[in-house]
C-alpha cells in the first residue's frame, strides 16, 4: 500500500491502479454503455472493459487528520456505487434527497450548484454515495463566488489567542468562505475537468436517465468510484497505527504535512555579515483547494510570489551599487511552505531562530535570530480584481507598528505612485491579516512588518483556495514573444516590484536610489507563464540541468508531506540561483560545494544560452514542518502540548457543528501535529 505522490498526501491509501476513478456502467443490466469503443479484430476485451468506461480528466477530494477529527472525502474500500443524477437547480436536489426511488445515487453538478447549502443537503441525505463537479466555461454555470475555505483562515492558529485578531463570522477576512474544506463529507466527491470526459457523463445521463418515469423498470446509466483512503479517526490513533510494529512489512497510514522553506540572502552572511540586520522580503509558496492537483492559487499565492522573486532579482541588479560596508544591512528572500495550514513554514522558522538552528547547522551560516530581523515586507494576495474602470486598483499595506523603519518604507513607496501608476492606501484593518507575519507578531508583539495586499478588510478575492483561483480570475494573458500591455496585470506587477526594490535599496543604503533600473513586463510574463501555464517554460529550462525534462502541466502547489517534497520547491530554489546567482567558469564535475566557500552552493543548470554554467548562489533550504517529529522521547500526547508552547503550525479546525477542537485547561485550543 502506498501514497500516490502530490495526491493522497495526508494518508496512505490503496495502490495507484485504484486512486482517482471513476467508471460509467449500465445498472440492471450487462450491456455495455454507448460510449465504450468496441475492440477491433482480435484483440482481446475483458468483461469489465466492456461494461465499464473509466473517466479520464478527474481529481479527486482527499482526507486530512487533527488530533480529534477526520475531514475531506473517502469512498468505501470497494467503491461507491450509484445512479447518475444530475442537478441544475434547488427543486432537483428535493427530489434527489425525498422523492427519488433508487438506494443510491450519484449527484452530478455544475459549479452553480456547487455550494454550502447543496452539499450539506446531499450529506445529510442516506441517498447519496457521491458527488462529481463538472467544469463548466459558459456564463450560466459560472458561479460569482466560490471559497472553501473558512471565513477566518487560520482560525485557530497565528494570532487568534490575541486580542488583536479580531476574526469573526461576523467580521470575516474571507466573507465568501464556506469551511467545506474542514467537513467530513463521508462520500467521495470528484472534480472533472476533461471535455470528453463531460461530455461522456452528461450523454449517458440523457440517454438512459433524464426521464424520471419508469426508472425503476429501465436500464440507468450508473457510477462507480473509488478512492479510498486508509487513514481514519484522528491523527493521534492515525500515527500510533502507523508505528505499529506488527509484521515484517509495516504499513504507513498517514504522514505529517512539511515541505522546505525556500531562502536567499543579497550578500554572502560570512563572519562581516553576522551582526548585520536583515530585511526579510517574504511570500508564500504553497495553497490549497478542496481538489488533488487543482489549486492553481494564481491570486492567493503566485502574483505575490513572482512580485517577490522579480523584487529580489531587482536588488540583486542593484547590488553592485551598494557599499559591503553599508550599515542597513542585508536582505533575505524567504518562501514559506505549508502556510495554508496553520502557517507551518513561517512558524517552524520562528521556532528554528528561537533555537538557534536557522540558518540549519549542516548550511555552515552563522545563526540569525528574529532580533536581527530589521523589518519585514510580505507580498501576499496581489491582483487587479477590485479596479474601478478608469482607475488604478489600489494595493494596501497592513503595517504591524510605528517605527521610522516602517514609515520611511512607505513614504518611500507613495512616493513612487505617480510615476509607476500605483495605488498604495494604508489599510484601515483594525489587526494583522492572515499572512505569516503573524507567527512573527505572536513570538514577539513589537515585531516591525508590512503586508501588502489586494484587500483592506476583507478578501477581494472570492475564490480563495479553490479550483477557480486560476489565470482568470487574474486576468493574465501570456504574451509569447510581445511586450504585455500597460494595463496588463504583468505591467502592474512589474511596476509594483520596481517600486519595492528601490524602497528596500534606500532601506539598505541609506539613500534614494537614483538609477535607472527597473522590472520589466516582459520578465513578469514569463514568471506567470511558469507557474501558471506550464513548468515547461525558459526559465525553468535554464535554471535546470540537461538530463531534467519538464512536463507541460502548471506546478502543483499543495505544500504535500515532509517525506515527498514537491517539485516547485526545488524549482524555485534553482529558479533563484539563475536570476541573482553569478556564473563561474567551473567545469560540471567541479560544480560542488567548496570548501573554502562555504556560505554559498553551486549549482549546475543549462543556463540562460543553454549551454550549461555552473551557478554561485546564497540560495538554500530550511526545514517547513513542525519541529515535534524531530524531539525524541516525547509521548505523542506531549508533543501535542508542545505544539501549542511552541506556537508552531497545525490545522486546527472545528467538527461539522462548529464544536471547537479539545482545549486546554486555560480554554485555549491544544495544536495537533498531524495532518
Amino acid at each position: 500500500f502506498v501514497c500516490k505522490l502530490n495526491c493522497i498526501t495526508h494518508c496512505s491509501a490503496l495502490p495507484t491502479r485504484f486512486l482517482e476513478l471513476i467508471s460509467l456502467f449500465l445498472l440492471r443490466t450487462n450491456q455495455p454503455i454507448a460510449i465504450l469503443k468496441k475492440s477491433s479484430g482480435a484483440e482481446a476485451t475483458r468483461t469489465k472493459d466492456r461494461i465499464y468506461a473509466q473517466i479520464e480528466g478527474t481529481a479527486a477530494c482527499f482526507r486530512r487528520l487533527n488530533g480529534t477529527h477526520q475531514f475531506g472525502c473517502s469512498s468505501r474500500r470497494t467503491g461507491n456505487v450509484g445512479v447518475l443524477q444530475l442537478l441544475k437547480e434547488p427543486a432537483d436536489v428535493t427530489w434527489l434527497t425525498k422523492e427519488a426511488p433508487d438506494d443510491t445515487y450519484m449527484a452530478i453538478v455544475h459549479s452553480n450548484m456547487f455550494n454550502e447549502q447543496t452539499l450539506r443537503a446531499l450529506k445529510d441525505s442516506p441517498k447519496v454515495g457521491g458527488v462529481v463537479l463538472l467544469r463548466s466555461d459558459t456564463e450560466e454555470n459560472n458561479l460569482a463566488s466560490y471559497s472553501p475555505e473558512d471565513s477566518c483562515p487560520n482560525r485557530y492558529s497565528g494570532l487568534s489567542s490575541f486580542e488583536k485578531q479580531l476574526c469573526s463570522d461576523s467580521k470575516p477576512w474571507n466573507p465568501k468562505g464556506s469551511s467545506l474544506l474542514q467537513v467530513d463529507w463521508g462520500f467521495p466527491i470528484f472534480y472533472v475537468h476533461s471535455d470528453t470526459s463531460i461530455k461522456n457523463i452528461t450523454d449517458c445521463y440523457v440517454k438512459h436517465n433524464s426521464e424520471r418515469e419508469g426508472m425503476t423498470t429501465r436500464s440507468l446509466c450508473a457510477m462507480e468510484m473509488q478512492a479510498f483512503m486508509i487513514a481514519a479517526k484522528d491523527s493521534e490513533t492515525c500515527f500510533r497505527r502507523s508505528n505499529m510494529i506488527n509484521n515484517l512489512n509495516p504499513m504507513r497510514f498517514c504522514d505529517p504535512m512539511g515541505d522546505r522553506n525556500v531562502w536567499a540572502t543579497l550578500f554572502a552572511r560570512d563572519a562581516s555579515e553576522q551582526e548585520k540586520s536583515v530585511i526579510v522580503l517574504a511570500a508564500r509558496l504553497d495553497t490549497t483547494s478542496m481538489f488533488e492537483g487543482e489549486a492553481p492559487g494564481a491570486v492567493s499565492t503566485v502574483a505575490g510570489l513572482v512580485t517577490a522573486l522579480a523584487t529580489y532579482s531587482l536588488l540583486s541588479e542593484m547590488k553592485t551599487e551598494l557599499s559591503p560596508a553599508r550599515s542597513g544591512g542585508n536582505v533575505m528572500l524567504m518562501l514559506f511552505n505549508g502556510e495554508a495550514y496553520d502557517y507551518i513554514g513561517s512558524s517552524r522558522l520562528v521556532y528554528d531562530m528561537s533555537n538557534g538552528m536557522f540558518p540549519p547547522k549542516w548550511s555552515n551560516v552563522p545563526s540569525l535570530n528574529i532580533s536581527k530581523i530589521r523589518m519585514m515586507i510580505e507580498l501576499n494576495q496581489l491582483s487587479q480584481i477590485n479596479q474601478s474602470t478608469g482607475a488604478v486598483a489600489p494595493m494596501y499595506l497592513h503595517k504591524t507598528l510605528d517605527n521610522p523603519d516602517i514609515a520611511k518604507f512607505i513614504q518611500s513607496m507613495k512616493s513612487q505612485q505617480a510615476d509607476l501608476n500605483l495605488n498604495l492606501l494604508d489599510s484601515t484593518a483594525t489587526s494583522i491579516p492572515p499572512v505569516s507575519l503573524q507567527s512573527f507578531v505572536k513570538a514577539d508583539a513589537n515585531f516591525p512588518g508590512v503586508a501588502i495586499t489586494d484587500y483592506d478588510q476583507s478578501f477581494t478575492n472570492k475564490f480563495y483556495h479553490s479550483v477557480l483561483d486560476d489565470v482568470k480570475l487574474l486576468k493574465f494573458k501570456y504574451s509569447n514573444g510581445t511586450a504585455p500591455p500597460s494595463d496588463s496585470i504583468q505591467a502592474y506587477l512589474a511596476n509594483l516590484s520596481t517600486a519595492l526594490g528601490r524602497s528596500i535599496y534606500e532601506l539598505i543604503a541609506q539613500k534614494p536610489y537614483t538609477g535607472t533600473t527597473k522590472v520589466e513586463p516582459t520578465q513578469m510574463n514569463e514568471l506567470l507563464h511558469c507557474y501558471l501555464n506550464s513548468l515547461n517554460c525558459s526559465l525553468f529550462h535554464s535554471a535546470t540541468n540537461d538530463d531534467f525534462t519538464l512536463p507541460e502541466y502548471p506546478p502543483p502547489l499543495y505544500v504535500g508531506v515532509s517525506n515527498s517534497l514537491n517539485a516547485v520547491t526545488g524549482l524555485s530554489g534553482r529558479l533563484i540561483a539563475l536570476l541573482t546567482g553569478a556564473e563561474t567558469n567551473s567545469s560540471k564535475e567541479e560544480c560542488k560545494l567548496n570548501e573554502s566557500d562555504v556560505t554559498h552552493q553551486y549549482l549546475w543548470m543549462r543556463g540562460k544560452m543553454g549551454a550549461g554554467v555552473c551557478v554561485q548562489t546564497t540560495m538554500n533550504y530550511s526545514t517547513a514542518s513542525s519541529p515535534a517529529f524531530d524531539i525524541e522521547g516525547l509521548a505523542l500526547a506531549f508533543k501535542f502540548l508542545l505544539l501549542f508552547n511552541f506556537i508552531l503550525p497545525q490545522v486546527i479546525i472545528g467538527s461539522l457543528d462548529s464544536t471547537p477542537l479539545g482545549l486546554s485547561p486555560s480554554g485555549k485550543a491544544l495544536k495537533c501535529e498531524f495532518s
